[in-house]
């Protein structure tokens, strides 16, 4: 079974953001994935105002990251710690879902219309698309590349030397993005 980790805030109104985690973990379960969410039970053990036993915590949750295939990240702006996870998640390439705190994804497509999102979390989902990829085949409105032709494969400017290949490789997301 596929193990996502689910990654939400925990600190502030942390009653209110452990339901909410809780939901997230049922979502997971619904689409047929075993939820890791460390600050759901690991809170329990090391109370995350004591900041030794926090690091503890986090260090106990970035290791079950290693075993899972995803991270889906819900909030509208994301907290220091939430930030060390998903920096963990991308040295293990894991796959990154985005949601917002209404649980309504967050994709390449709906980006722009999802104004409630704070400038950080913008930040990271902009860090993952990135300039040359772009799920599905393509975008049509940002013209840097070409639908249908594979993920990043750049549309030529008008000066670009004939001679010159500047696409990316056919199938070089699918390596680089390779999951567990």
């Amino acid at each position: 079974m596929k193990k996502v980790f689910i990654c939400s805030p925990y600190r502030g109104d942390t009653k209110k953001n452990l339901k909410n985690a809780i939901r997230h973990c049922r979502i997971a379960d619904v689409n047929s994935m075993l939820p890791i969410a460390p600050h759901v039970y690991f809170t329990r053990v090391f109370p995350d105002e004591d900041l030794r036993a926090r690091d503890t915590g986090m260090a106990w949750g970035k290791e079950l990251m290693q075993y899972c295939s995803e991270i889906w990240i819900f909030c509208n702006e994301v907290t220091e710690g939430m930030i060390e996870e998903i920096s963990e998640a991308k040295k293990l390439w894991l796959h990154m879902k985005f949601y917002n705190e209404k649980e309504e994804e967050i994709n390449f497509e709906n980006y722009l219309i999802h104004t409630e999102i704070g400038p950080a979390y913008r930040r990271i989902i902009e860090e993952y698309y990135g300039d040359s990829f772009h799920p599905e085949g393509g975008c049509a409105e940002c013209g840097s590349c070409r639908k249908g032709k594979g993920h990043g494969v750049r549309v030529p400017a008008e000066d670009d030397e004939e001679d010159e290949d500047v696409s990316i490789p056919e199938g070089i997301f699918d390596w680089l993005f390779k999951r567990k």
